[in-house]
């Protein structure tokens, strides 16, 4: 399978366009230049998936209590936010308990190739630097404590990262054992100072958990654990990108200043909850507060409340480059953790990878397969899937259900606004053609041919359309607005007949519209069109669909699964309609309909638009609202041409004729007055 993106992130910065290869879920080679591409990625960027270091839970799974059903919906959510490799995180807890979650951890790696191993958070930790780690469960890493973890097979097996403090007695001899058994160290929760933290990382330690939170702070005389963290070469100092727990203009200068800083999240179980959902975590409550941050009943923050890719934008609204937010999380934490094959995008590495629009939202995931990741939430699935974690959908709350409905729209949205420049290519292309005497068709089935209709029909009192100039086409027929006709959909034949019909000519433009890309009959509309040299373009929710590919200009909205899975009518269906409502409201704009905030050409034929009219009349042409009405009625209610002939001084009839002049354009004709005067 051959992946094309009008950009690539290739060894730490964006080259492009190129194609990535994928056989066997692995990177075989990448391409320069534009090639012929099985998956044809139109705007964006691809990147390897993203590598979080620090996670001690998501979506409601606490990595500590996991089952396996739990961590199928961890990964799927992390997934689908572009994280493809995690290391779960198990906070401070009795030894016998760190165990038990090992075993727990190894069982989810066997099931997901994203489970990295486990990563102990503690217990070795300073007790004055725990933050919201249990006071009563820290200790000194004696041989004794070392002894009970490193003999339980399961965990030795698995445990790939271990955060403590190198300032407690036995730290730097545990550093050295630890390293000997091929376990990565990371400095963190500590009071150490400066002279403290070179001697661990003499003593192998590799990294530094959450630089800036829990630990001895920067002094301009005294660098302590964050000084050397960000200036020692042998160290990658981890820093949580949420903007709340480092400040925004810190987490700007640590990235700036150190080429292996990595961005975490450390975020917790409530991590895509609601705000004020409360969860046990770390044997006390937390509580999801504002800006996406864990708290204890204190007041303590006890992590974020983030997935990565909301980090890598939040480093990115902080003033980091995009590259450097990007390179942080995925080739530096690729590199801390000796992850030869992954974090790159490179021939042999794991075909982790991410589509992401120009906004930094993500679009779609890969993950090893080549196959899109089939995640939880977010954007990466067509809209027929089913989400997994929803299986539970009917037995939730009512304010969660309708909360769910809401989050989804809001991803949506982001969807629409990434596909903002083919929008706009496709109004200036229909408005070049009905300013030039042709027509818009509008073709569609089911809720995408009755939104169409919708519009077609709106746009007549709103813009003073003439009948005809907008023609929608349903398949089933009209009556098919009213009553389902499920089976008309596949009827090619229908589609052209309904077109010929019509009459239509390569002087017309025809936009299809179908949620999933691939609608037989607006497939066959757009084919027909083409043919006879009309514009065509396609409003579509999965990208690289049909539909795209045989309309000259492709709108793809990767508005992602719906929470009732192949319910288009809801947020495919919802960014559709203001798909439709931007795309004709702006081709009117264009064809001199409005003036300013105006709809000038409006059809007053009831008492509402009869005001509204008076309204525009004596704004525009700064009168009174009776002698807007009194033009008006000399105008027959026609707005442009009543304020033509008040500015201007003209008879009705002149004014007219001066708009017919421009075509009518309210604007040309007063700035013709203007330069005449």
């Amino acid at each position: 399978m051959l992946i094309s993106a009008p950009r690539l992130f290739l060894h730490g910065a964006f080259s492009g366009p190129g194609a990535v290869r994928v056989a066997h879920g692995r990177i075989v080679e990448v391409l320069s230049g534009s090639v012929a591409a099985d998956i044809r990625l139109d705007h964006g960027f691809l990147t390897p998936g993203l590598i979080d270091l620090h996670n001690n839970g998501a979506f409601g799974v606490d990595c500590a209590t996991a089952q396996p059903q739990d961590w199928d919906r961890f990964v799927a959510g992390l997934r689908a936010h572009g994280v493809t490799s995690v290391l779960p995180t198990i906070i401070t807890a009795p030894l016998p308990d760190l165990c038990a979650a090992a075993d727990n951890v190894a069982a989810a790696m066997a099931r997901h190739d994203a489970v990295l191993g486990l990563h102990l958070e503690g217990p070795f930790l300073a007790p004055t630097r725990r933050g919201a780690h249990r006071a009563d469960w820290v200790r000194d890493p004696d041989e004794a404590a070392l002894d009970t973890l490193l003999n339980h097979e399961t965990l030795r097996r698995i445990l790939r990262l271990i955060t403590l403090a190198p300032e407690r007695p036995g730290a730097l001899a545990a550093i050295r054992r630890l390293v000997a058994a091929g376990i990565t160290v990371a400095l963190g929760h500590t009071e150490a100072d400066a002279a403290q933290m070179r001697e661990a990382a003499a003593a192998g330690a590799r990294l530094v958990t959450h630089v800036f939170n829990a630990q001895s702070p920067l002094h301009h005389r005294a660098p302590g654990a964050p000084g050397v963290a960000l200036t020692d070469p042998r160290l990658f100092p981890c820093l949580i990108a949420d903007g709340v727990h480092v400040a925004p203009e810190v987490l700007q200068i640590a990235f700036a200043a150190c080429p292996r800083a990595v961005a975490v999240t450390d975020s917790l179980l409530i991590a895509g909850l609601e705000p004020g959902a409360t969860q046990d975590f770390g044997g006390a409550p937390v509580r999801l507060g504002p800006n996406g941050v864990g708290l204890r009943a204190d007041g303590t923050m006890a992590g974020a409340g983030i997935t990565l890719d909301e980090g890598v934008r939040r480093l990115i609204a902080a003033g980091v480059a995009p590259e450097v937010a990007l390179a942080a999380a995925t080739a530096r934490p690729a590199e801390a953790l000796g992850l030869a094959d992954r974090g790159r995008l490179a021939p042999g590495a794991i075909a982790d990878l991410v589509w992401w629009g120009e906004d930094f939202s993500v679009r779609q995931v890969w993950a090893g397969s080549g196959a899109p990741a089939m995640g939880s939430i977010g954007l990466s699935r067509g809209t027929e899937t089913a989400r997994d974690d929803l299986l539970d959908l009917d037995e939730r709350p009512t304010t969660e259900i309708v909360s769910l409905f809401l989050a989804q729209e809001v991803a949506a949205q982001r969807a629409l606004a990434a596909a903002a420049p083919a929008l706009a290519a496709l109004a200036d292309g229909v408005a070049a053609r009905l300013r030039a005497g042709g027509r818009l068709f509008y073709v569609g089935a089911g809720t995408s041919g009755r939104l169409g209709l919708l519009d077609a029909v709106e746009c007549g009192p709103t813009f003073g359309v003439p009948e005809g100039l907008i023609v929608p086409i349903l398949a089933g027929g009209e009556m098919a607005f009213l009553r389902a006709a499920e089976g008309a959909e596949d009827d090619e034949e229908a589609a052209i007949a309904a077109l010929s019909a019509h009459g239509l000519s390569a002087a017309d433009a025809l936009v299809g519209i179908a949620a999933s890309g691939g609608t037989p009959f607006t497939l066959a509309a757009i084919r027909h069109a083409a043919a006879l040299g009309a514009l065509t373009g396609a409003i579509l929710n999965n990208p690289g669909g049909k539909l795209g590919e045989a309309a000259q200009i492709a709108v793809p909205i990767a508005s992602g699964a719906e929470i009732i899975a192949g319910s288009t009518r809801l947020s495919a269906g919802s960014t559709q309609k203001i798909a439709l409502n931007i795309l004709s409201s702006t081709v009117m704009i264009r064809l001199g309909k409005t003036y300013g905030p105006y709809m000038v050409d409006v059809r007053a034929t009831n008492e509402k638009l009869r005001h509204r009219a008076i309204r525009m009349t004596a704004k525009i042409a700064n009168v009174s609202e009776p002698a807007a009405l009194l033009a008006l009625q000399a105008c027959g209610m026609h707005v442009k041409t009543a304020v033509v002939m008040l500015l201007l001084a003209l008879s009705p009839e002149e004014a007219a004729q001066r708009l017919a002049q421009t075509s009518g354009s309210l604007r040309r004709a007063l700035n013709e007055r203007s330069r005449r005067t």
